[in-house]
């Protein structure tokens, strides 16, 4: 038995929960994430055609990498647990583990570039948001590939400061970005409020979905970086980095497929007025932060009498319509308001 081998073994065996225990857990969550992707994203096939190209294209190859980083991770599995089974050394080996720095950028640096060219638009296209994003997602893809092409020969206690920058060039820039893209998004949203309760509360839900989706992502990724910085690469990291890009296509997809939901989560509000004859006129109006609104007026003919208002409601969350109306606060008094997400 080699000199190393023996230091591995006895490094492993004195708490092998923490070592094996992380890899067995990220192979699970791994798994059980992509399901949860695959779902999602069949849920998303049935309107992606209103997505625009490069919205498809990042969302293709964001989903891409998640299968691929799924199958390495099986790979890594069945080399570590089957094919070497009883060995030590490779679980104080980079020689798998290093290329999750490659596999990771393809799904977490698709994910990313979707939410800033988001902040983007919200923000009124905003250049200076934009290229601040993505000078934090080049440093980004910089550190892991560094990291795989400077660790994939060494082992965990062997680590210069070199490689360990690339780590933490890693992780850190893309804390940098996620807190760039959040309150980018968070700010722009905002800002679009319009005075109407209709469209605020829609801001509002726009605001949650948008938080609810991006925090953890940023959460797995200052754990990421903390835990390194506090152990370097114990098993426990190797577990973030195993689920990590998942965390992000979650969210990604989440977002997606709630703004379907919200186009059919329609609240409309209906006046009948007399006139000479009767129709309907359409017209849409886009407001900055990508809130639009679409309104239809319609003109029924009484015999000339004036039939007054009537208003419904179809959704609970814009109960309030009726009484918006009545005040007054509706831009128009004769339009029937539906709010989308574009």
């Amino acid at each position: 038995m080699s000199t190393v081998e023996q230091m591995a073994m006895i490094e492993v065996t004195s708490n092998l929960g923490s070592h094996l225990g992380p890899l067995l857990l990220g192979l699970a969550v791994d798994s059980l994430l992509l399901g949860v992707c695959v779902h999602q994203f069949i849920h998303y096939c049935g309107h992606h055609a209103k997505e625009a190209t490069h919205v498809r294209f990042l969302l293709y190859l964001a989903c891409l990498g998640a299968v691929a980083g799924t199958i390495f991770t099986w790979a890594t599995s069945m080399h570590m647990f089957v094919y070497n089974y009883g060995l030590y050394e490779q679980f104080t080996s980079c020689d798998w583990i290093a290329w999750y720095g490659v596999l990771d950028p393809l799904t977490k640096i698709s994910v990313q570039a979707f939410y800033a060219e988001r902040a983007w638009r919200i923000n009124k296209r905003n250049y200076f948001i934009l290229v601040a994003i993505g000078i934090c997602l080049c440093c980004s893809v910089t550190g892991s590939v560094g990291y795989t092409i400077l660790a994939r020969t060494k082992h965990m206690a062997e680590f210069d400061q070199i490689t360990k920058i690339f780590f933490y060039l890693w992780p850190g820039a893309c804390i940098c970005a996620d807190i760039l893209i959040t309150s980018s998004i968070m700010f722009g949203l905002y800002r679009s409020r319009s005075g109407y309760e209709h469209t605020d509360v829609l801001v509002r839900k726009l605001m949650r979905i948008s938080l609810e989706a991006q925090v953890p992502p940023t959460i797995v990724a200052l754990l990421f970086f903390t835990q390194f910085a506090s152990s370097s690469m114990t098993s426990i990291v190797q577990f973030i980095a195993i689920i990590h890009p998942k965390v992000y296509l979650t969210g990604c997809l989440a977002i997606l497929n709630s703004r379907e939901s919200m186009r059919e989560n329609k609240t409309t509000y209906v006046v009948a007025s007399g006139s000479g004859g009767s129709g309907c006129s359409s017209s849409r109006l886009t407001k900055g932060g990508g809130v639009s609104i679409t309104t239809e007026t319609y003109v029924h003919s009484d015999g000339g009498s004036t039939a007054g208002k009537e208003a419904f409601d179809s959704h609970a969350p814009f109960a309030n319509t009726h009484t918006l109306a009545e005040k007054g606060d509706l831009e128009s008094p004769d339009q029937e308001k539906t709010f989308v997400l574009s």
